[in-house]
């Protein structure tokens, strides 16, 4: 059994490294605001691609492996934190916005019931049957991303550690 269900594709969480994980996941920028000049706020933005920014810590004993954690390391990260998509009423199928960490998809319907579907293609949703309202798709992202910093941190006589990793996506 695994502490955690983070992982970071580079590098292993030793025993007692990873226990009580949390991860903050953002949306990047992607532009600015700015005043017109009638005084209306608008969104000027530069991309359609929507990014996403991650801050994982952890207070444990040990600390991760960081011999290939690095400020500009590129590493892929299976997240802990999920996202949700639906499908709407009458809808079949859907494209997940993230490759999912395998086994970690779940469909349920307005009441939290399980709906059966099927994965195709890594990252299409199919519903075994249409429903009348919308459902909902649970699911962990594996997110391509460039570590921006790391730290880690002992407390000698209080006998643990914590550690914290801020990454942003590719």
């Amino acid at each position: 059994m695994y502490e955690s269900d983070l992982i970071l594709g580079v590098s292993g969480l030793p025993p007692e490294s990873a226990r009580n994980c949390r991860q903050e996941l953002f949306p990047m920028s992607s532009g600015e605001f700015r005043k017109s000049i009638n005084g209306n706020l608008m969104f000027l933005e530069s991309s359609k691609r929507k990014r996403y920014g991650s801050i994982i810590s952890c207070k444990d004993i040990n600390s991760p492996v960081v011999d290939k954690i690095w400020v500009g390391s590129q590493i892929m990260v299976g997240c802990i934190q999920n996202l949700w998509q639906c499908i709407e009423a009458g809808g079949s199928s859907l494209k997940l916005i993230r490759p999912p960490v395998d086994k970690s998809v779940s469909v349920v319907d307005n009441f939290g019931n399980h709906v059966g579907f099927e994965i195709s293609d890594g990252d299409e949703v199919r519903v075994y049957r249409i429903y009348d309202e919308r459902i909902f798709v649970c699911f962990r992202p594996w997110l391509n991303m460039y570590v921006m910093d790391f730290s880690i941190e002992t407390d000698e006589w209080g006998m643990n550690g914590s550690w914290k990793i801020v990454l942003e996506e590719v």
